[in-house]
């Protein structure tokens, strides 16, 4: 029997819903010294997954954002970048402007891809898990992409970062352990499809990416 409407699940916050995620992720919690600094790990294959929230400043205001993200060693130089459509790339559609298609309609209605190889990048785009959860989130950005130059010198050129985010401050548990399993997801892709390496990134190693003809 269904509960009366009246009847409510209590709302969580942020530290009870990484919590809960952390849980049904059979992953580990781990406390920051301010909820805002609490994190989950989730060991995915040679992989860590960490999900948190970070702050950006424009100078003007503040913007909070939740994320998902992983390292992993890259064969090929491959990037990629799925962001929710809004009216500017509507208006750009309206004089030609089309993101990558990848043949599925609800996919391209809804977001823009964008992919530094657009052959690899709908072969990547082919995994059906992976779309279903892009798809499932109410709004997701999903990069592929290179380190900051910094984080190059100190990691080495080989090295890519996948990121799931999203602004503001979620705090349902299903959607944050969500954009865990979408960076899972893709990490299991970009090895099947050939663009990364089945290991862990190690702190100090120095990566250099193994160029193909």
């Amino acid at each position: 029997m269904s509960k009366p409407k009246t009847d409510r699940e209590p709302k969580l916050d942020r530290r009870e819903a990484f919590q809960a995620a952390a849980s049904e992720l059979d992953a580990t919690f781990v406390q920051g010294k301010r909820s805002s600094g609490d994190q989950i790990h989730l060991d995915h294959g040679p992989w860590k997954v960490i999900l948190d929230t970070y702050v950006v400043s424009t100078g003007q205001a503040t913007i909070t954002y939740t994320r998902a993200q992983a390292l992993y060693v890259a064969t090929d130089d491959f990037t990629l970048r799925v962001t929710g459509k809004n009216v500017f790339t509507r208006i750009a559609e309206l004089f030609g402007f089309y993101g990558l298609l990848v043949g599925d309609k609800g996919l391209a209605r809804k977001y823009r891809i964008k992919s530094s190889n657009n052959p690899r990048a709908r072969t990547f785009m082919m995994d059906q898990r992976l779309r279903d959860l892009i798809m499932v989130q109410p709004s997701l950005q999903l990069d592929i992409q290179r380190l900051s130059w910094g984080k190059r010198r100190k990691r080495g050129d080989g090295v890519r970062r996948v990121t799931a985010l999203t602004t503001g401050v979620v705090k349902d548990p299903d959607r944050l352990a969500n954009y865990v399993r979408v960076v899972a997801a893709t990490l299991d892709q970009l090895l099947r499809i050939g663009v990364a390496r089945h290991e862990p990134v190690a702190e100090a190693r120095t990566y250099a990416l193994s160029r193909r003809i």
